[in-house]
């Protein structure tokens, strides 16, 4: 009777029996195969993407800063005041980062765009940008940073959210008399403003060889004045070939960023977006960075 019955089975219900293990084995294969293919279009794909959203970012800052300006007679304002009405501790900042306010970055509690009130003087003009940060980098910053005062005292933020990494050019307008010799006040003293950037990023990582802190205040600045000088004496006072890193002139105190593109293994080795003087924004490498600073 068993043997009848199985004689008599319909031949289209043994089409539907089931997958034997070879048969599936084959099938994760072309799926494992596809998807190599596949992810690191998608992976380009969705960088792209958080580039141009960057890159629309900084436009508005570029918009901000002409407007500045324009309202203040050409004169930059400090970038060391960039963002917030005051260098000194706020309130809210109590117990964060020691005797330090490097932590500002990833400071929720003084996210500009949710507490207006605690803007400066160029935070207005900026106001109605997209956002402050990178969506990469905030991507980036889930695995928080090296940065010498991260390392320190990043446990005393409270409210962990990283909020910006675009930072001012210390050498237009900055009161640090570090830079005297270095900065300029107004725009007219500009060299060349479309390849001196008012806004750039910052990485939230160090790279011993090429620069001794990481996004942690609210300026970007490659060297002092007495840095520069010996720059300039080992290549001949020629700007351009001031680059940083062992096959460079050495260690800068801050680098453009280089998230964007970076080869594997390597959160430096890419390009970070730059807003400059006359309105355009792209993307440079870290080696760079003395370069488009330079305002003279």
């Amino acid at each position: 009777m068993k043997d009848f019955l199985k004689r008599r089975e319909d031949p289209i219900m043994r089409q539907f029996r089931g997958f034997t293990l070879i048969e599936l084995l084959v099938v994760i294969a072309v799926i494992a195969i596809l998807l190599s293919i596949l992810m690191p279009a998608l992976n380009k794909a969705r960088d792209l993407a958080m580039g141009s959203a960057c890159k629309g970012n900084l436009k508005n800052f570029t918009f901000g800063m002409a407007m500045y300006l324009d309202d203040n007679d050409g004169n930059f304002c400090s970038a060391h005041e960039c963002y917030f009405k005051s260098i000194d501790r706020l309130p809210v900042e109590s117990g964060i980062g020691g005797n330090h306010l490097h932590l500002r970055w990833c400071n929720g509690d003084i996210d500009l765009k949710s507490n207006p009130e605690y803007g400066g003087i160029l935070f207005p003009y900026l106001s109605d940008a997209r956002s402050f940060i990178c969506p990469a980098f905030k991507r980036l910053t889930s695995q928080h940073s090296n940065d010498q005062f991260y390392l320190a005292y990043g446990d005393t933020v409270r409210n962990y959210e990283p909020w910006y990494n675009y930072t001012m050019n210390a050498y237009v307008g900055s009161t640090n008399t570090g830079v005297r010799e270095t900065r300029v006040r107004n725009i007219s003293e500009v060299k060349n403003p479309a390849s001196t950037y008012s806004f750039t990023e910052e990485s939230c990582f160090v790279d011993t060889a090429y620069n001794a802190s990481g996004l942690n205040d609210t300026f970007m600045v490659p060297g002092d004045d007495s840095m520069i000088q010996s720059w300039f004496n080992q290549v001949g006072h020629n700007p351009r070939l001031v680059e940083p890193g062992p096959d460079g002139v050495g260690q800068f105190w801050d680098v453009i960023a280089g998230f964007h593109n970076a080869p594997s293994g390597n959160k430096l080795g890419g390009k970070g977006n730059c807003a400059f003087l006359d309105g355009h924004v792209n993307a440079h490498y870290r080696k760079e960075t003395f370069y488009l600073a330079w305002p003279k």
